[in-house]
């Protein structure tokens, strides 16, 4: 009996032609497309680095290097006391300010060259750059710094103690204002040279400017101003120790500087018990100006048979008083009120005080030696050109102000109380 073979195929046989076919398909397609975007993947690279690199003078070209920022610490040694005497006078010591302007920022800027580890070479750079721009930025520095600061104001900072500090935040204002331009003057310049990325930011977004006023400007000033402190008290301490009595150039009168101080004890009882009490200390200082007003009354009169030449004045008077007070202390009771009239009562006696004391010193004689000096420096001249023999003669109008004319009244008043 003759066998017959079954040639039918497999199961599952029928399927996996169909399969083969398209894997091969897709990967004929995989093969053409890596290499279509291969070569315009090249293309797309080349120009995202164009921007880091440079040209050279043979038409090679070559990549920025990159910066990098490394840990460094700022040098904060300085003569704290030169700088302070030097900020509180620069028109006194423009080329001791001119200085102090160069070790600051030379201070600054080599310290911005240690954090980005720039080589030896280009630190040298930095100092050399620098020397360059500095002829023009003191000039900026001292130009600025003046226009902030009112000399004229100089007494009441040392009352209220705070002329050095104040001298240093003024000199802190114009510092910062320039000191992130010099840096990016000074660094593009010496990274160019070198061949670093100067606009690159580091992973911690550091950048040269932020560098230079947060590590080492701003801390520099932080350290003038708490040693600063220490010399406004001292200076304000020596103000109120010391009457200063100082002659002007204007029409010859006087400045008197005075301090007064007063202390009031209040006490509030019940049942005739003290059961409160309040304690108010006030100090003041006193800018009393004594001179003439040559608008009412002023006169030249020539006795060419007596040689004279007569000059008559009107008495000195108080041109202007000014009076800053000042609360040193203020303990007030739990059953007792300070009113704004109880200050101002006390404001004005002191004021009063020093009006008195003016009156009674010989300050007033001083202010007419001072002005017949001047007069005689303006026109002896003059009196000479006339003829040999000539003199000035100076009088004085009898018309006194209200408070001199009061003074005189009390002392009468006290002298026939004593008889």
């Amino acid at each position: 009996m003759e066998e017959k073979m079954n040639t039918s195929p497999a199961p599952g046989a029928k399927g996996f032609g169909p399969i083969v076919l398209f894997v091969t398909v897709l990967s004929l397609a995989g093969v053409i497309l890596y290499k279509t975007f291969k070569g315009a993947g090249r293309e797309h690279q080349s120009s995202r680095f164009t921007t880091t690199t440079s040209t050279k003078k043979d038409g090679k070209s070559r990549k920025k290097k990159k910066m990098t920022f490394v840990p460094a610490d700022f040098d904060l040694n300085m003569d704290e006391d030169q700088v302070i005497s030097i900020l509180k006078n620069p028109e006194k010591h423009p080329r001791q300010f001119g200085k102090l302007v160069y070790n600051i920022n030379v201070k600054v800027l080599k310290h911005v060259a240690n954090r980005m580890d720039l080589p030896r070479e280009l630190k040298e750079e930095v100092e050399k750059e620098y020397k360059h721009h500095h002829e023009y930025m003191k000039k900026m520095y001292l130009r600025d710094f003046a226009e902030l600061k009112d000399t004229t104001s100089n007494l009441y900072r040392i009352w209220y103690n705070n002329q050095a500090s104040s001298s240093v935040k003024l000199f802190n204002e114009v510092a910062s204002k320039y000191t992130c331009y010099l840096v990016d003057l000074i660094f593009s310049t010496v990274a160019k040279k070198g061949g670093y990325d100067f606009l690159q930011k580091n992973k911690n977004m550091e950048t040269p400017c932020g560098i230079a006023l947060e590590e080492a400007m701003y801390p520099m000033m932080d350290r003038l101003e708490r040693r600063a402190a220490i010399d406004d008290f001292s200076e304000s301490k020596g103000l109120l120790e010391d009457k200063v009595e100082k002659t002007i150039a204007e029409l010859a009168t006087m400045e008197v500087r005075d301090k007064k101080a007063i202390n009031k004890q209040l006490s509030t009882k019940f049942l005739g018990f003290d059961v409160s009490s309040t304690d108010v200390e006030i100090s003041a200082i006193s800018v009393l100006k004594v001179g003439f007003k040559l608008d009412k009354s002023f006169k030249l009169d020539l006795k060419p048979r007596h040689k004279e030449l007569i000059i008559t004045l009107p008495q000195p008077q108080i041109l202007s008083h000014e009076v800053y007070p000042r609360v040193d202390k203020l303990d007030i009771g739990w059953m007792k009120n300070i009113k704004k009239d109880d200050f101002n009562e006390y404001f004005n006696s002191l004021r009063q005080a020093f009006r008195d004391d003016a009156y009674n010193s010989d300050v007033f004689d001083k202010s007419k030696k001072q002005v017949q000096d001047l007069l005689s420096m303006m026109l002896d001249p003059v009196v000479k050109g006339m003829g040999s023999g000539y003199k000035i003669i100076y009088k004085y109008e009898k018309v006194e102000d209200d408070d001199l004319l009061r003074m005189k009244k009390n002392r009468k008043k006290h002298k026939k109380r004593k008889k």
